[in-house]
């Protein structure tokens, strides 16, 4: 077992972030409204939050004064055993070291779930890129105006970061209207970027 899955479970070890991650995976909510749903102040919720955002398991982002918290249910969809997995399973062990390094990634260049400042290195920008992508419907599409929108909500050159998920392929552009690859090929998409 990895110290990176120690440190899931002992981050899962306390009830209150059980009731916290209870609490979001009925909805996305923001730290004064999980205080009171869960009789807590505001600055207990703040320090769990924290906690559950190292351990991957809750993403931020910001709506106009708050800080709104959602359950990142793709970690939680793992089994019990794909999380302890054996100790010759060499794949389960990289697929939770990628895991950590992104997690990693986001911390330092999305605090809050906005990033800042772009990283240089390619991969790292990969998995920022991506993260911000993950903020579109691939069920519906999307005008420019709408586009700029949700990526400015996370980083405030859109235009940039619009031109990329188009050069990749995850977001294709006919008169002015956007739609959202289902299945875009993350692992083949760093050549737009470089």
């Amino acid at each position: 077992m990895t110290r990176e899955t120690l440190g899931l479970f002992k981050t899962l070890a306390d009830e209150t972030r059980l009731r916290i991650l209870c609490s979001l995976s009925e909805r996305d909510l923001y730290t004064e409204l999980l205080a009171e749903r869960l009789c807590l102040s505001p600055a207990t919720v703040s320090f769990h939050m924290k906690k559950l955002m190292q351990a991957g398991l809750v993403d931020a982002r910001r709506e106009q004064y708050y800080t709104v918290y959602s359950l990142k249910k793709d970690l939680l969809s793992h089994t019990l055993m794909d999380f302890i997995g054996t100790q010759g399973d060499d794949k389960t062990a990289e697929q939770l070291r990628e895991e950590q390094y992104r997690r990693k990634v986001l911390n330092t260049f999305m605090p809050g779930g906005v990033c800042t400042q772009m990283p240089a290195q390619l991969k790292k920008r990969l998995i920022v890129y991506r993260e911000i992508f993950n903020r579109f419907d691939p069920r519906r599409t999307y005008t420019e105006k709408e586009v700029n929108a949700v990526i400015s909500e996370m980083h405030e050159d859109y235009c940039t970061v619009r031109r990329g998920f188009v050069g990749m392929g995850w977001m294709h552009r006919d008169k002015g209207i956007y739609s959202i690859d289902p299945n875009p090929d993350f692992e083949n998409s760093s050549g737009a970027l470089s």
